[in-house]
């Protein structure tokens, strides 16, 4: 995490977009697209913690645990597929679906709540102790959601401002084809 936590308070420096028209615009592209492999990245972890709470809200929502861990694998697709509604909003497909950072395990933040081993243990987990599992991954989400909504805040203004240069002709067209 450390170096995605690094990337982050880089990109959203309140310095990051300072002088956007006096930079080349390449330097704006480039700005873009590591906006972008960031946002890969936070949206990795965003459909990871939204997985592991749908799970946890299905033994929630079972009452008495939910069964098993057998039962858990056998309606693992259900679960996700039905889990609790996401916030509204416009929604946007990554690009990628899985980030090209190799620098660290991404899942750190969300595995110390509860990672692969201790979804094997759900069954066993009372009711009170699965509710604040359900919190903590409801708080990271909501967080990561946030870091993302403020990527795609970036990325939008890099984007404009490549258009801009488009439609104010600073920029030939016939570039891309070359």
């Amino acid at each position: 995490m450390a170096y995605l936590a690094s990337e982050l308070e880089r990109l959203f420096a309140p310095d990051y977009l300072d002088g956007l028209s006096q930079r080349s615009l390449e330097e704006v592209r480039a700005m873009r697209d590591e906006c972008q492999d960031a946002e890969t990245a936070v949206s990795y972890l965003r459909r990871v913690a939204q997985g592991r709470l749908d799970i946890v809200h299905a033994y929630l929502k079972d009452g008495d645990g939910g069964g098993d861990l057998a039962s858990l694998v056998e309606r693992l697709p259900d679960i996700i597929g039905a889990g609790p509604p996401r916030p509204p909003g416009p929604g946007r497909l990554p690009s990628q679906m899985g980030p090209d950072m190799g620098h660290e395990d991404l899942t750190a933040r969300i595995d110390e709540v509860l990672d692969g081993a201790r979804i094997g243990e759900l069954p066993t987990m009372a009711r009170a102790e699965l509710q604040g599992i359900a919190d903590s991954l409801s708080e990271i989400e909501a967080k990561i959601s946030d870091e993302r909504r403020s990527l795609h805040e970036r990325i939008d203004t890099l984007q404009a401002e490549i258009v801009d240069r488009y439609k104010r002709g600073e920029v030939d067209p016939d570039r891309l084809l070359t």
